[in-house]
């Protein structure tokens, strides 16, 4: 497969609601890289993210990935190919474990749920120490959101769809959560105003102006 068949091509896309009218989402990202998109509340950063998970329709423009143009036909073999991380994280259980193996639990995945030690083991590298069994009411929204991230890496699908994955981090939780991203051969396309986040980006697209 060449190197232009595997990138996520994104041609004059629009959720419908942008600041502007005139504004539409056009790149060429390679696989393993970043895009990070920023801009004021309401310039339709979000709503372009859910665009790209298949939650919405497009007002306008298309997005290929591995040479295929995503439409409803093959929408169920995207989301096969993508995590998508709300900026709420949805946990699904009621232990850490449970919210771990969610995706298997809910047969969207049909390779071998991984088994405690492997969940040790992603916890860990983000730094979370809480046994297995620890009540996911008991995690601050730092920790939920780091569980999060953790039941992607088990998921280890190629394409990461993220809103504000920082949010809730302190500034180790954040570096430690960078740092092992960046281990990755993701291909991912967030929503952030945290400037490291947006810095840690390959390609960065603002929209709708600056912030105030």
């Amino acid at each position: 497969m060449s190197d232009s068949q595997v990138e996520l091509k994104i041609n004059m896309l629009r959720s419908g609601y942008e600041t502007s009218q005139e504004q539409a989402l056009t790149v060429s990202l390679p696989a393993g890289k970043h895009l990070a998109l920023s801009g004021r509340s309401g310039s339709g950063k979000t709503s372009l993210l859910q665009v790209l998970a298949g939650l919405q329709p497009a007002s306008s423009g298309h997005f290929l990935w591995q040479g295929l143009e995503i439409s409803a036909a093959n929408l169920r073999w995207w989301r096969q190919q993508f995590c998508y991380l709300p900026q709420t994280p949805v946990m699904g259980g009621e232990s850490v474990v449970d919210a771990l193996r969610l995706p298997w639990t809910l047969k969207a995945l049909k390779d071998e749920m991984p088994d405690d030690q492997r969940c040790v083991d992603v916890l860990l590298s983000l730094d979370i120490e809480h046994d297995l069994e620890k009540a996911v009411s008991e995690l601050s929204g730092g920790e939920k959101q780091r569980v999060a991230i953790a039941r992607a890496l088990l998921m280890d699908r190629p394409v990461w769809l993220l809103d504000e994955p920082t949010s809730a981090l302190d500034r180790t939780s954040r570096d430690q959560v960078m740092a092992q991203l960046a281990l990755q051969p993701l291909t991912c396309v967030s929503v952030s105003h945290d400037p490291h986040w947006l810095a840690s980006a390959e390609y960065q697209i603002e929209l709708g102006g600056r912030d105030e």
